[in-house]
């Protein structure tokens, strides 16, 4: 059922606007450094609590930035100018934003004196960053270590629907990170011992 979806999605969305991009001249580096631009300017509107309906506009700038996420790839591929630089670029930027977005809402909680919503936060940050780093040296000993319950993709849509939410309700906002916070170390010990598993049968 994902990859129905995935596939029309990318029939319908994703090449038709790689392609007009591409017309743009705009290279897979830009669009990436562009997402990550807008990951940035996305951490800036949560911390703003003086802005009106800054969490809405907020999760919409997010939006845009996991958009641009998903193109860059894309017109990488049908431009034929995939690069390991590209993948490197990709990676790195992937991690800035999302380290952007958590710092973001830690800033939030502090101004609001919120101790545990800082808290959970953090471990969240931690936790996504341990399960990044397990998949990276995995990836390193040529080990696949893609399993998890919260991996990237998982991650991006919590805290989506978190930022969002919390534009209308935001106790929200401390709920999917203390989720977060729980999940990402579960994740990482799930990783951890994959890849003990995998070195051990290796040896």
């Amino acid at each position: 059922m994902f990859y129905q979806i995935r596939n029309i999605t990318s029939k319908y969305f994703e090449y038709p606007i790689a392609k007009f991009l591409i017309k743009l001249r705009l290279s897979p580096n830009l669009i990436t450094l562009l997402g990550l631009a807008l990951a940035i300017v996305s951490s800036y509107l949560i911390a703003d609590t003086s802005i009106e309906n800054n969490f809405l506009i907020a999760a919409i700038v997010m939006l845009l930035s996991g958009i641009m996420d998903l193109l860059d790839g894309s017109v990488a591929r049908l431009a034929n100018k995939v690069t390991k630089l590209g993948a490197f670029i990709d990676s790195l930027a992937d991690r800035m934003g999302e380290i952007a977005i958590f710092l973001g809402i830690t800033i939030y909680f502090s101004m609001n004196d919120n101790t545990v919503g800082s808290a959970f936060t953090l471990v969240a940050l931690g936790g996504s960053l341990t399960v990044s780093y397990i998949r990276a040296r995995a990836e390193a000993l040529k080990i696949k270590c893609e399993a998890g319950l919260m991996a990237r993709p998982e991650r991006i849509i919590c805290l989506f629907i978190g930022i969002l939410v919390a534009n209308w309700w935001l106790p929200i906002l401390e709920i999917i990170m203390g989720i977060l916070a729980v999940l990402t170390i579960i994740t990482s010990l799930q990783r951890f011992l994959i890849v003990v598993r995998q070195i051990r049968k290796s040896n």
